[in-house]
């Protein structure tokens, strides 16, 4: 069937893009990451760098070191990238990774000194990327948040976690 010759109205409820909440959140979740890459540019790190090193923080705070696949389930992420990122992080000296004592096919992340200075000097960068993105938002970040934290629950029970 020709292009011209689809009935649209027939096909879907949306008349344009910018009318489906899956288009605006894919559209605005890449504009957050291009954000933030270009702030972490300063601190030569990527977005997924900084997700993998700060959650890897994050676990070692309330835990012992995570293992890889600990870490990739925490960050909903396939194991083979946090991998791919982990050795990119190994290379900058901001992780390490120790073989698990009690299961030697795991690999225990430790985060370096040389990767919590770099942490510490992102988080500083991220934030100030969040304030300038989300100002629009205004003074319903308090509902856009709650808004967002049904999608994350919803989605979390759906995939069983």
């Amino acid at each position: 069937m020709p292009v011209e010759a689809i009935d649209w109205d027939s096909v879907s409820r949306f008349k344009q893009p910018e009318d489906s909440l899956g288009y605006l959140l894919w559209q605005t979740a890449h504009g957050w990451m291009r954000r933030l890459n270009s702030s972490l540019l300063e601190a030569g790190m990527t977005h997924l760098q900084y997700i993998v090193l700060g959650s890897t923080l994050w676990l070692t705070r309330t835990a012992k070191p995570p293992s890889q696949a600990r870490l990739a389930e925490f960050c909903a992420m396939d194991p083979m990238l946090i991998s791919k990122v982990v050795r990119a992080l190994e290379r900058k000296h901001a992780i390490r990774r120790a073989p698990d004592p009690r299961d030697t096919r795991s690999k225990l992340l430790n985060l370096t000194d040389e990767g919590v200075a770099i942490i510490l000097r992102c988080i500083p960068l991220v934030e100030s990327a969040y304030e300038e993105y989300f100002t629009p938002v205004g003074g319903d970040e308090a509902q856009f948040h709650a808004t967002l934290m049904r999608l994350f629950h919803a989605m979390k029970h759906d995939e069983g976690q």
